[in-house]
């Protein structure tokens, strides 16, 4: 595990990389995925304060705010040049919310969001308690966070997120912050927020399967008390 967060390197692993306003397809794409990690999405989000961190290009900001009918979703990402894109959809949609910032400070009152969001973004924060404490200060009593995240469990997984020997054939693309996190940190990192915690391994390719081991996905499911 990295010792501190690298922002500087987060930032230049990024910028290098042609950042794409999300399709239709995308939606598409992550809706159907979704389903997997949130089975009670149809009406989960309708007229909640929704906070979607790490957000990248803002493909799950754009998703809820076109088809689940929140009060609002912000999204918020560290790299300006992946968020920027998203534009294009914030001028179609008044519930999307677009903000350039950092997890570990997020710029938002205590309890002011009823959900807080995460597409594999927790294996990406080291210190990750300082993370969960920020997502616990700004979700209500009773609301929840709601991520995916890779099963590293899974060695399959482990390899293809970390090929730490690089080849021209196998080149490793996994920023300098990514680490192997896993089910037991993440319960325990948010009991210290005051949050419950619950997990559930699952595959997109195999929905019957949730096997702690072949599973290649996590759900987390973490309620503010």
């Amino acid at each position: 595990m990295p010792n501190n967060f690298n922002s500087q390197a987060e930032q230049e692993h990024y910028q290098t990389s042609h950042a794409v306003a999300p399709s239709v397809a995308d939606l598409d794409s992550l809706a159907a995925d979704m389903r997997l990690w949130v089975p009670d999405l149809p009406h989960l989000f309708k007229s909640k304060r929704i906070l979607d961190v790490g957000a990248g290009t803002a493909p799950l900001g754009t998703l809820i705010a076109e088809r689940f009918a929140p009060k609002t979703v912000v999204s918020l990402e560290l790299v300006m040049h992946r968020l920027r894109v998203a534009t294009v959809w914030q001028e179609k949609l008044s519930a999307l919310q677009l903000a350039c910032g950092n997890i570990f400070t997020l710029p938002f009152p205590d309890g002011y969001f009823d959900y807080v969001l995460g597409n594999s973004v927790l294996h990406h924060l080291p210190h990750l308690s300082q993370a969960t404490a920020e997502i616990g200060r700004v979700l209500r009593s009773g609301g929840f966070y709601i991520g995916r995240e890779p099963n590293f469990n899974n060695p399959l997984v482990r390899w293809s997120v970390f090929n730490l020997h690089q080849t021209p054939f196998f080149p490793s693309n996994n920023t300098p912050n990514e680490y192997p996190l896993r089910a037991q940190e993440i319960i325990d990192s948010f009991a210290q927020a005051k949050c419950d915690c619950h997990m559930h391994y699952f595959w997109r390719r195999l929905p019957s399967l949730h096997h702690p081991i072949f599973s290649v996905a996590m759900s987390v499911r973490a309620q503010r008390l």
